[in-house]
């Protein structure tokens, strides 16, 4: 696998863990290429984690054509920086990949097996219908003033739109989005609000691949009890 797998960064930690007393928990979370976003939030996620660890790899393309965002490759991302860091001697609590839906690039059948995989391999999924950004509105709203179908579906609301549906409506909620340079401070103090709202609606792995819904709230409320 060496060279295949190309790391974007690791925050919360030098590349090589220092020999001084290990923090209260390890997390390590793998995330797709177009993870910039996820990369950002757990980063703000980190400074108010209470000593916990959080090592992120994102795995970067190395072109347009490259289909290393597909959660087959994420999953083996998470698989080699298991094996990295047990090399310094540092055993993580939980292993989490960290992926959206995607019906473009993601058959329905693929995802059902990932989530086996990641079963038998004992790592978590942290797993969002349809994207990311439907944690992020969790945030700042509650999703009963909006259409669910519109919000599962998250079309281009033009033909030429650059965004989708949720990216838009962050972006009137919040006075601007940018999913390359997220806002962290936006959705802070959203955080616990986040975690009931998305409770409420499924978190099981198996029924997300079909529904509205997010399990990342299992993985906030493990890091920041």
């Amino acid at each position: 696998m060496p060279g295949r797998l190309r790391i974007s960064n690791i925050f919360g930690q030098r590349a090589v863990p220092s020999e001084s007393v290990p923090p209260n928990d390890v997390y390590i979370i793998s995330v797709a290429g177009e993870g910039k976003t996820e990369e950002q939030y757990f980063d703000g996620i980190k400074t108010i984690s209470s000593g916990n660890a959080i090592w992120i790899d994102r795995l970067e393309k190395a072109d347009e054509t490259d289909t290393k965002s597909h959660p087959n490759y994420v999953l083996e991302l998470l698989e080699e920086r298991e094996k990295y860091w047990k090399e310094f001697g540092v055993e993580s609590n939980e292993l989490w990949m960290v992926v959206d839906r995607d019906e473009q690039s993601v058959s329905k059948i693929q995802l059902e097996e990932l989530i086996q995989k990641c079963h038998k391999k004992g790592y978590n999924m942290a797993l969002s219908n349809p994207t990311f950004e439907f944690w992020l509105l969790l945030h700042i709203t509650s999703i009963e003033n909006y259409d669910p179908e519109k919000l599962l579906a998250n079309p281009k609301l033009t033909k030429r739109a650059k965004k989708r549906y949720l990216e838009t409506l962050l972006a009137e909620l919040t006075g601007g989005y940018n999913k390359n340079k997220l806002k962290f401070d936006n959705f802070e103090p959203g955080i616990a609000d986040a975690v009931h709202r998305a409770k409420q609606l499924p978190v099981e792995n198996e029924k997300l691949i079909y529904e509205l819904g997010t399990s990342i709230c299992l993985l906030v409320e493990k890091i920041i009890p």
